[in-house]
């Protein structure tokens, strides 16, 4: 019951977010219903994972067919402005975390795992492997962190970086090509291996890749439908609005002030980053600030493709962030804070 009703208020949220123009409205409309329902006390609100893993996979497809082999030539001549973009965003987020953690006096291991941009899935994960973590900072730091990029991204490139987004995808619409639905069972198969591999969001990371690699065989993908797009969005927003939980929240208000602060600083890194990779490379300032933003490779693109922007630049970028904070900042963490500390037997965070 409460998750029909869930669906159904996100629905008609998202629809009237769509109606007055917002990107990725359904997702919004997800994260804004659910979170408004836990924050007023209602009980039972959560949105089971693998409905969310359903949306991903449908999502990851959208995100991968848009990497064609003319795209990805045009990819490989930027990877300097990649590296770069990638290395500064994480440098920036390592300053904040230091500075935060000797204001608020909160450990920095935690605030690290709490702060990095675009990590929450394998932050959060990493977690159980460590006792020296404290849970409630990194999972309220990283919740914080998404839900506010997810929110205030679509506000800043319509408000302030004057991107307009389009009334409807029909506009972007591939029915010619390769069938959506001919791929769309492989992708939730390669989603289905990653897990069983234990790769961090096998079912966005294993869908974009079947996705890509697809695009780049045939060299079109069709799109999925409108319907089904919409679905997935409900689906994902719901979830991570479902995932932040108030109590947390409340033992934590007194660095929220702080919290905030880092987030929109490292927004404002962004966008000045943006600025220089729209001028040195030339594609457009809302492309290159969505290809930056710490919001998650998924949000990004998504609002990338409500706006008809070079998502393939943005998942580029995204991507390279996302593969390098799975890998290597994970692997930097175990090598500066010692090897991580077993939790005792049985015991669960």
């Amino acid at each position: 019951m409460i998750k029909t009703l869930l669906f159904l208020l996100s629905a008609i949220l998202g629809w009237g977010l769509h109606f007055i123009g917002m990107p990725i409205p359904w997702m919004l409309g997800g994260v804004f219903v659910s979170l408004g329902m836990k924050i007023s006390g209602i009980k039972g609100v959560k949105w089971p994972r693998m409905w969310r893993n359903y949306g991903l996979i449908v999502v990851g497809y959208g995100i991968g067919r848009y990497v064609t082999p003319m795209v990805l030539d045009q990819m490989l001549h930027q990877i300097p402005g990649i590296a770069g973009a990638t290395l500064i965003a994480v440098m920036a987020a390592l300053l904040i975390s230091i500075l935060m953690s000797k204001y608020e006096k909160i450990d920095l291991h935690s605030t690290i795992m709490g702060i990095m941009p675009g990590g929450f899935t394998q932050m959060t994960a990493m977690i159980d492997e460590d006792s020296r973590v404290d849970a409630n900072i990194v999972t309220v730091l990283q919740s914080l962190r998404l839900i506010t990029i997810v929110v205030s991204v679509p506000f800043l490139v319509t408000h302030f970086l004057g991107a307009e987004v389009t009334k409807t995808a029909t506009s972007l619409a591939v029915t010619n090509a390769v069938s959506f639905w001919l791929i769309l069972p492989f992708a939730g198969v390669t989603g289905l291996i990653m897990e069983k591999l234990k790769i961090s969001t096998p079912y966005l990371l294993g869908p974009i890749i079947l996705a890509a690699l697809a695009a780049l065989y045939t060299g079109l993908l069709n799109t999925a439908p409108n319907w089904l797009l919409a679905t997935a969005q409900l689906s994902i927003g719901i979830y991570v609005g479902s995932g932040l939980e108030p109590q947390k929240v409340k033992k934590l208000a007194r660095v929220m002030p702080s919290a905030f602060l880092g987030i929109f600083s490292i927004l404002g890194i962004s966008i000045v980053v943006a600025y220089v990779l729209s001028y040195y490379y030339g594609f457009s300032l809302i492309t290159a600030f969505l290809a930056m933003a710490p919001g998650g490779l998924g949000e990004m693109c998504l609002v990338g493709m409500s706006l008809e922007e070079n998502v393939a630049i943005i998942l580029t970028y995204q991507m390279f962030r996302f593969l390098f904070l799975n890998l290597a900042v994970p692997f930097g963490i175990y090598k500066y804070f010692g090897k991580p500390l077993s939790l005792p037997s049985g015991k669960k965070i």
